[in-house]
């Protein structure tokens, strides 16, 4: 799939990973983007692997949105693809930056379309934990004298049931420990109100599964939409599948904001 772009246009992706995961999971996704022409940055959540446990969502918030406020003010066109857990960070993130939201106040650059990739679609004032029905989910580990931390576990079926062997405890060893205020802060800003929205199927995954996803994307109203043959991790499994819908996010996020 090919995008006609103005050439006065600069897109860039920008990927916010989900839970226990740091920004290399995206490195595949992100050459395959390259390879087609396009550019992208990866941002850590500050409460992956962080040495403070009392980083969480609202930190990680944060520093998304110094990434991408520097984009914008380059002038720079964001296409935001959140994952999973990314889902809560980056709409917080995008707060006050979409392009016409700057545009009025006389700004260039900003965010052309917000993307849910198999990823949680959070009203203002919930966290992950009560989209979850108020527990964390079995394979979701503590420890007893609790540390601080959230673990994940049976990662080999709940993110890379698709991958090969060698690929998966690549993927595995990258996992991080995961701060638990990242799970029980609450969601800030529904930007579907005010920006492009698009959800990215994750068809086979088993950490959301796919009725679960088209129950989140039913929030953002009438969300352009692809579906990935994939696991939760289908960047990873399928990339070029992935990259077929970023594409079009990118297509309609151009249109719907010029």
């Amino acid at each position: 799939m090919a995008v006609k772009m103005d050439l006065n246009s600069n897109p860039i992706f920008v990927f916010v990973p989900g839970a226990w995961h740091t920004p290399d999971t995206f490195d595949i996704i992100r050459d395959v983007l390259a390879k087609r022409g396009y550019e992208s940055e990866a941002v850590p959540n500050v409460s992956v692997g962080a040495t403070d446990t009392s980083f969480g969502l609202l930190a990680d918030v944060a520093h998304t949105k110094s990434v991408i406020q520097t984009l914008a003010d380059q002038g720079r066109q964001i296409v935001v693809v959140n994952h999973s857990y990314g889902g809560l960070v980056g709409a917080g993130a995008v707060e006050g930056l979409g392009l016409k939201q700057r545009v009025q106040a006389g700004l260039s650059g900003g965010v052309i379309q917000v993307v849910w990739m198999a990823a949680f679609v959070a009203p203002k004032g919930m966290s992950v934990i009560d989209m979850l029905g108020g527990d964390y989910l079995p394979w979701m580990l503590l420890k007893d004298p609790d540390d601080g931390y959230c673990y994940s576990s049976q990662e080999e079926t709940i993110f890379y049931h698709d991958m090969t062997s060698e690929a998966r405890k690549t993927a595995i060893s990258k996992l991080k420990p995961h701060a638990k205020p990242s799970f029980h802060e609450k969601a800030i800003y529904e930007p579907w109100h005010d920006m492009p929205s698009f959800y990215l199927f994750c068809d086979q995954d088993k950490a959301v599964p796919l009725q679960l996803q088209e129950g989140l994307a039913q929030t953002l109203g009438n969300p352009g939409t692809h579906h990935a043959d994939g696991s939760h991790s289908a960047f990873l499994s399928v990339p070029d599948q992935v990259a077929d819908g970023l594409e079009l996010a990118l297509k309609e996020g151009l249109e719907k904001t010029s």
